[in-house]
């Protein structure tokens, strides 16, 4: 269990330190500015861009860690699919606001809230289709159970 939550760990550092980057990237794009991979807030903040940026990076990766670890809880067993999926989405939000403050993500309360809705909101879709495709090969699996059982 400890091996398979570092592994995730792992992967979400690295995933989490391209996506908090690209996240950046992709605000000063379409915000007119000049493309950087900081934003200026952070830049105040630290004092310089190569400062921020490693700042960036390590939140950013510690952020996807926490996320991708935090897939652990589906390996427990004792917990229902739906607490579990509560619990996760839940962690997922609540690390963002403090992160994307801090960096300068999200400015504004709105900003944050509309980021922590779109989240939630695209969390659950994924929820959804995977409950019904799960759903669907579990009724395959019975049918095909049931019919062996005719023979």
């Amino acid at each position: 269990m400890l091996k398979t939550l570092l592994k995730r760990a792992a992967i979400g550092f690295l995933i989490g330190i391209i996506m908090g980057n690209g996240i950046v990237v992709m605000i000063n794009a379409f915000s007119g500015d000049n493309i950087t991979p900081v934003t200026k807030q952070l830049v105040r903040q630290c004092g310089g861009n190569g400062s921020a940026f490693i700042l960036q990076t390590i939140l950013s990766g510690f952020y996807g860690a926490a996320c991708f670890a935090s897939c652990s809880l589906y390996d427990i067993e004792s917990l229902p699919l739906t607490l579990t999926s509560v619990i996760h989405c839940f962690l997922i939000v609540t690390l963002y606001i403090p992160v994307s403050f801090f960096l300068g993500w999200s400015c504004t309360v709105w900003e944050v809230l509309i980021m922590a809705g779109a989240q939630t909101a695209v969390y659950f879709i994924i929820w959804l289709i995977l409950y019904f495709s799960y759903r669907r090969q579990a009724n395959e699996l019975n049918k095909l159970q049931s019919s062996n059982r005719n023979l």
